[in-house]
């Protein structure tokens, strides 16, 4: 799904780290009644924007793919890709009509601290999942193991059986005997070390936002978020669900993002 001229409304959709841009088409798809939908595919793999501090470069790629886009538009993403759009809509605030931030990595507080301290003593792996994901499993030698592996995983357990479905179509590509990872791990391992730490202190936000928290997400998650929506003048609430909620409940998600996206454009 990207976008469409037809005299609509761009919504532009930005993913997690690690996961393809696709994996929400269940999700998104009824949008499509509303808007022309954009939906980003995979950040962090074009050699011209190599992952670096604070995810400056991601942000460059993100903004060269919203470039072209009919203005102005809604930006959304979710937790890598919200952060993005933010980074993005600072530098543009004329492009975007309204931002929603599902449960970003916002980090701030003590905890931006003690992940900017890890990084300066090359503990960043140990206060962020890079120290997980550098390890993860990428090749399986037939489809049945693809399925197998991702059913029983913990994070992947929870998703939506239809969310499991889109991400396997779009995280999986075929390789020399058998599939492997379309997200590379390397690059996944690259994005989490480089998790900003102080996007919070940029200037107040000129764009009507919101943020969404996952009631079950980590602490960190819902006290950085309650600081940026402060400082930012944001409107902040929360979904049923872990930090993956928007593929664990997306239609629960989608209708809370209806009502908070209604209430951001009342104010622009």
């Amino acid at each position: 799904m990207s976008a469409v001229s037809t005299g609509r409304q761009v919504l532009a959709f930005a993913h997690a780290n690690g996961i393809p841009g696709h994996s929400y088409d269940t999700f998104l798809a009824p949008l499509a009644d509303d808007f022309d939908l954009h939906i980003v595919d995979r950040l962090g793999h074009d050699p011209a924007y190599p992952v670096d501090a604070g995810w400056h470069s991601l942000s460059l790629e993100l903004e060269a793919q919203l470039a072209p886009l009919r203005k102005p538009l809604v930006g959304a993403g979710h937790s890598l890709g919200s952060v993005l759009m933010y980074l993005v809509a600072q530098r543009h605030p004329d492009w975007f009509s309204a931002l929603i931030m599902l449960d970003p990595p916002m980090m701030n507080g003590w905890h931006g601290v003690m992940i900017h301290l890890a990084k300066l003593a090359g503990q960043v792996d140990r206060v962020t999942p890079a120290g997980k994901s550098r390890g993860r499993l990428d090749f399986w030698p037939d489809w049945a193991s693809v399925e197998s592996y991702f059913h029983s995983r913990g994070l992947f357990r929870a998703f939506d059986p239809r969310c499991l479905k889109d991400y396997l179509n779009a995280g999986l590509e075929p390789c020399k005997g058998g599939w492997r990872l379309r997200f590379r791990p390397e690059v996944e391992v690259a994005i989490f070390r480089e998790t900003p730490t102080a996007a919070t202190r940029m200037p107040r936000l000129k764009v009507p936002g919101a943020i969404i928290t996952g009631k079950d997400s980590p602490s960190p998650f819902l006290h950085s978020a309650r600081r940026h929506v402060r400082r930012h003048g944001m409107l902040h609430r929360l979904a049923e669900g872990s930090h993956m909620y928007p593929l664990e409940k997306p239609e629960q998600t989608l209708a809370l993002m209806r009502d908070t996206l209604a209430a951001l454009l009342e104010r622009s």
